[in-house]
């Protein structure tokens, strides 16, 4: 791939691709993509901003109520591997501060909705001025979390979840870490959809 120059940005591809490697170096679950705004289309064509949601939920509330998943575990196992590749790709449109706005070639993300989320569900996770600019919801996780312990975190969920191993109820942080993950998927979203589904013009 060469490198390409986005929106007046010099050298993104590489920007990207260095920030992908150090990415890769703090996940559990390793990801192909080389630009992470692919990723959106991608994830939301799987399942919409709802289904993804309850997909976290349900891994989290098993594992932490001791609870093994007996219906569809490969659709637990598919689910954490997602949510694995969109940590990365926040993680590195955090890391570059590079906004989809600022990229030329647009069409290539654009995809179906991701679905609808009520506002008063946005705001269980993120604050208004995370709402009005989902760029800073990912902004103020990944200064809170490292992206290393939210892939640690998603693994670990699911083995238990899967294996019904004892959980550590003194555990602190579980609960965080939970809800900085739900805050990225509902980030992705807003993005995904007022800037690649529905662009103002």
């Amino acid at each position: 791939m060469k490198n390409m120059k986005q929106g007046g940005i010099p050298n993104l591809t590489a920007r990207y691709a260095a920030k992908y490697d150090e990415a890769k170096l703090k996940a559990v679950v390793f990801d192909h993509y080389t630009d992470p705004y692919m990723v959106f289309s991608d994830f939301f064509a799987v399942s919409n901003i709802k289904e993804h949601l309850l997909g976290l939920k349900k891994m989290y509330k098993c594992a932490t109520a001791l609870m093994r998943i007996k219906t569809a575990p490969a659709n637990v196992i598919y689910g954490r591997e997602l949510f694995s590749v969109v940590l990365n790709a926040t993680w590195v449109i955090d890391q570059t501060g590079v906004k989809f706005s600022q990229l030329e070639e647009r069409e290539l993300c654009r995809g179906r909705s991701g679905g609808v989320l009520s506002n008063e569900k946005a705001a269980d996770y993120l604050t208004d001025a995370e709402i009005n600019d989902p760029y800073l919801g990912i902004k103020n996780v990944f200064k809170k979390t490292d992206l290393h312990q939210c892939h640690v975190a998603l693994n670990e969920w699911l083995k238990m979840a899967l294996c019904k191993n004892e959980f550590e109820a003194d555990y602190k942080g579980r609960r965080k870490l939970y809800k900085c993950i739900a805050k990225v998927l509902i980030c992705c979203w807003l993005i995904y959809e007022r800037e690649i589904v529905s662009p103002e013009v």
